[in-house]
This record gives C-alpha cells, structure tokens and sequence, in this order.
C-alpha cells in the first residue's frame, strides 16, 4: 500500500520545487523527506505515469504493484495438481503446494532534467506538466529496456534472462518460418494461452508480416496487428532476428510482475546551475520486476 497525499501536500509541494513560498510542515507531515527528495503527491504522479505507459509497453500488458515498504517479497505458488469431478464420498484430488518468495529490491533510476530560471517564473509556465513529460518519458524507455533485457543485477530481471525469464518454446534452425511460429504459438499451455500477446522489433514484426502457410494465407493479420488472434505489441529493445536471439516472445505477460516502490521523488538543484541561469531537479524512482512463472511466456530461439 502506498501512502496518499492530500491537495495540501500537492500544493505545498509544487510550492517548494518552484521556489515559492510553502509550509514544510504541510508536505513533511504527510510524507516525509526522502534523502532522495520528496515524493510526488497523488495526482502528479498519475501525470507521471501515465507519460511512462506511453513509453514502457509493460505498464500495459503486465501486472504493475505499488508499495512503500522497504521490505518487500512477491509471493507466487506454482501451478500444481488438477481439479476433478469427485464421487460422492469420493478421494478430493491433492496438489502439493510450495509458495515461491522473491525480495523485491530497490532498483534506482535517476536522471537531472534543466530548466531555465526565466520559464520557472513565467506564470504561464507549467512546470507539472513538463516534469512529468522528461521524467515519465525517460523512466519509461529505461523500464522497458530492464523488463526486457535486465540481468538483476542493480535492474529487474527481464523476459529474456536466461535463468529467470521465458522459457524456449521453439529453437529454429535457418530461416524463420510460418511453421515456427506456430509452433511458438501451441508451445504455451491453453491456460497462459487465453490472455497472451506476442513481442518483437519492428524488424522482427515486418519480417513475420509477409510469412505465409502452405496455401498463401499471411499469418499477420493486418486489421488488428494480431497474429492468431493474439495482439502483437512491439519494442525497440527486443532482439531482432539473427543466430543465438530470441526475437520472438509469446505469452501472458500478466505473470512478469513490475513493483514501484514509494512513487517518484523530486529534489530540486536551485544552486547548481544557478550560474547558467537554470535550475535543475533530480528524479528518482525505485522499481523491480521478474518473471514469476517462467512457463506462462514462451520465446522462440534462433539456433
């Protein structure tokens, strides 16, 4: 559970990374200081977010959780045992159970964006608005690369780790082929099949676009970007189609789980760039991720 702000805090808060007159007692008392800085009221960090949606496809096909405790673990149960029809008096199938724990860890990601002393005190100047825009835009690329490729060390671990991210489903060898990706596509158990979606460059997504079956059908279906009637969403930091990638990723992305941990904070550099006539704000978030069922996104290999 995150922590809530009031209208108070926001206008405090803005109060403060303006350089106007505010009482610290109205932020401090809500939320206190992070070391980092203070961390945005409700609805500025909407305006965040929804700047990193556009920029990190996995704020939209995965399962993204908020939290501001400093210890955290993502608890998962694998899938175990069938449930059946039972006779009257009849034995209730069992399934032995074991619960998978993962610490969530406090991945930072920063960066300074600058802006000059003259726009701050323009009236007309909104300063919200282009904050969220720098910093949700860049958070959002530097996400989507982690979710994809990261390796856990200091960043989540991505989809295509080779330990903790999708299994293989299908290796091809020469060319890529409609049959390859349908084998990808029956390789995912009906359950995770339901709700999956594939992933690829755009490279990758106009290549498939002209692979056709035996009797000339395209597999891409142009109408709605689908391909057996499963969304394809694309990024620029999936691999593109050569020996050793996985270029093609299909599943129910819903099981890769994104933690953000306390909101985005702001601290503004007032003294810094005073020189240049600039002032400068800090934003930092902290953020994790993983895969928590391997099985539920399959990739496709090229030997």
């Amino acid at each position: 559970m995150r922590i809530s702000t009031t209208p108070r805090y926001s206008s405090a808060f803005w109060n403060f990374i303006s350089g106007k007159q505010y009482d610290i007692n109205d932020i401090v008392n809500i939320r206190p200081e992070d070391p980092a800085g203070f961390y945005l009221p409700d609805d500025s960090l909407e305006r965040f977010r929804a700047e990193q949606e556009k920029m990190n496809i996995f704020r939209n096909i995965a399962t993204v959780l908020f939290t501001d405790s400093s210890d955290t673990k993502i608890k998962t149960v694998p899938p175990s045992g069938d449930a059946a029809f039972v006779d009257e008096n009849g034995t209730i199938p069992e399934s032995t159970v074991g619960i998978t724990s993962y610490t969530v860890k406090a991945n930072k990601i920063s960066k300074i964006s600058k802006i000059s002393n003259e726009l701050m005190n323009d009236a007309g100047f909104n300063v919200e608005s282009v904050l969220a825009a720098d910093f949700g835009r860049e958070f959002g690329k530097v996400e989507e690369d982690a979710c994809i490729n990261g390796n856990g060390v200091n960043r989540p671990y991505g989809v295509l780790h080779p330990t903790d991210g999708a299994e293989t489903g299908v290796t091809a060898t020469g060319k890529l082929t409609f049959d390859n990706i349908k084998a990808l596509y029956f390789s995912l158990a009906p359950e995770y099949r339901r709700n999956a979606v594939w992933l690829m460059s755009d490279e990758t997504a106009l290549y498939i676009r002209g692979l056709k079956d035996a009797v000339g059908a395209s597999v891409w279906r142009d109408f709605d970007d689908s391909i057996f009637a499963r969304r394809v969403y694309t990024s620029p930091y999936m691999p593109d189609i050569a020996a050793g990638n996985k270029p093609v990723l299909f599943g129910d992305f819903r099981f890769y789980w994104l933690m953000e941990r306390g909101g985005i904070i702001l601290k503004p550099l007032r003294e810094k760039y005073a020189a240049m006539g600039l002032t400068g704000f800090i934003g930092t978030e902290f953020f994790d991720g993983r895969l928590v069922r391997r099985e539920a996104v399959k990739a496709l290999e090229i030997a």
